[in-house]
């Protein structure tokens, strides 16, 4: 009787003690959370004030970070983009952040040959520490004064294209460390010194593609998402951030111009996992993210989100999870707008890791976004982004199952083959993710500190 009684206070005592190590953790995350928000509405604030609340509403400002790799499709993209801004009736600013030393030298001096834009070359200094924006200057040997924008240099007719050649280092290497660079030394430093910045920004990937995809219909290769979706923005002002779908698709090897380039062929199977996120993405509960690859906001909402998340998570690998769940807890409207697809490449189903230890590329891929989701969960709590992010399978699936076997079956017609076909691919979707979740609970992303690793 002594040891069963002395057993039940052993197990009291523990449970009571899980229970108040569960909720001190859920605290220090809640903390953590406000503390950020407190510093994005901070920020926000600042903007709004020393612009007197002005902003530019006849230029687009795009952002994106490139690595090895990238040669391939800026090509293509680079100037659709610019080309769908201007059937929009603005111009374009477009800032490339070339990360950690990488350079592209003969795709940079094509886009000189596009009628109407000026190609700008910037140059950071060294970086000092991984959380640290790095001093952006004019020319290569960072001397004189750090570079700001101006509204004055404007040639009204010319699209701009600044380049933010990064210098290779010890804490560069990753999309994280030179989007921080260019939202806090370049933009946030240049409006500090007067700059008034475009009114819409829009964040995306080399690869990307904005394009029209409605009521499950083909792709429409030739139209412009940029426009639906900055319509949108204009008639639904409440709305502070705007993400695309996401869209997977597996590259091949094409000619553009004389020069090779990889573009989407949504002929191509993608894999299982890219299949099952591409038919929740932005229509349930948990899969609510602004994609890096497509999103549109108010400017000095997104500087100010992607400004604290830059310094504050030098580690982050899922900006835009990262993005999208400070933006929810911030109170900023923010919605996905299922007419409108951005690409994202996807390896095939055949593709390899390279390395000591191969394995398919695609599941490598999913295994990468799964480890950011774990750092996310841990540095805020699985109660604070569970409607934003997850890895679980949403339960409102089968609440409504007809309208999620609608959503699967996209153009094809419905037969024996093709459900069975859809099923099987599910299923071993489903297998492949418990494998994935399991390596991943054991690899979570390092968020903060100076064992964190933004590359990958």
């Amino acid at each position: 009787m002594l040891f069963t009684n002395l057993n039940k206070i052993v197990k009291t005592g523990l449970l009571t003690n899980n229970f108040k190590a569960k909720v001190s953790l859920r605290e220090k995350q809640n903390i953590r959370l406000r503390s950020d928000v407190e510093s994005v509405l901070s920020c926000r604030e600042w903007i709004k004030t020393i612009t007197n609340n002005t902003f530019d509403s006849t230029r687009i400002l795009g952002v994106v970070a490139v690595a090895k790799g990238a040669e391939n499709y800026l090509p293509y993209t680079i100037p659709k983009i610019i080309t769908k801004i201007s059937e929009i009736g603005v111009i374009a600013d477009i800032v490339i952040g070339l990360n950690n030393g990488f350079e592209c030298q003969s795709v940079i001096e094509r886009f000189s040959l596009i009628p109407n834009v000026q190609v700008i070359h910037l140059y950071t200094g060294e970086k000092l520490a991984n959380n640290i924006p790095a001093k952006i200057f004019d020319n290569a040997k960072c001397e004189g004064e750090v570079y700001s924008l101006s509204n004055i240099d404007y040639q009204s007719s010319q699209h701009r294209i600044f380049v933010v050649h990064q210098k290779k280092g010890e804490y560069t290497a990753g999309k994280i460390r030179v989007l921080g660079d260019i939202y806090a030394s370049l933009l946030l430093r240049s409006i500090e010194n007067g700059w008034i910045p475009p009114a819409i920004l829009v964040a995306f990937d080399a690869e990307s593609q904005f394009l029209v995809e409605q009521k499950y219909a083909f792709i429409e290769p030739e139209s412009n998402g940029l426009m639906l979706m900055v319509n949108k923005l204009k008639n639904e002002p409440e709305i502070d951030i705007l993400g695309t779908r996401n869209k997977f698709a597996v590259y091949q090897k094409s000619i553009l111009d004389g020069m090779k380039v990889l573009l989407p062929n949504f002929s191509e199977e993608i894999p299982p996992l890219q299949f099952f996120l591409d038919a929740v993405h932005g229509r349930y509960i948990g899969y609510q993210w602004m994609p890096g690859g497509g999103t549109l906001g108010k400017t000095d909402v997104l500087i100010s989100l992607l400004v604290v998340i830059s310094q504050r998570y030098p580690g982050t690998r899922s900006e835009d999870s990262h993005l999208t769940i400070l933006a929810k807890h911030a109170g900023f409207i923010g919605k996905i707008f299922l007419d409108v697809v951005s690409i994202n490449r996807t390896p095939s189903l055949t593709d390899m890791t390279t390395g000591e230890e191969q394995t398919n590329a695609w599941i490598e891929q999913i295994f990468r976004w799964d480890s950011g989701y774990q750092g996310l969960k841990l540095c805020y709590g699985v109660h604070n982004i569970k409607f934003i992010v997850s890895n679980q399978i949403p339960l409102s699936i089968f609440a409504e199952p007809i309208q999620f076997l609608k959503i699967l079956q996209g153009r094809d017609k419905i037969n024996i083959k093709t459900v069975f076909k859809k099923v099987k691919t599910l299923v071993i979707a489903f297998l492949n993710s418990q494998n994935i979740k399991k390596k991943s609970l054991d690899n979570p992303d390092i968020l903060q500190g100076s064992k964190t690793k933004a590359s990958w």
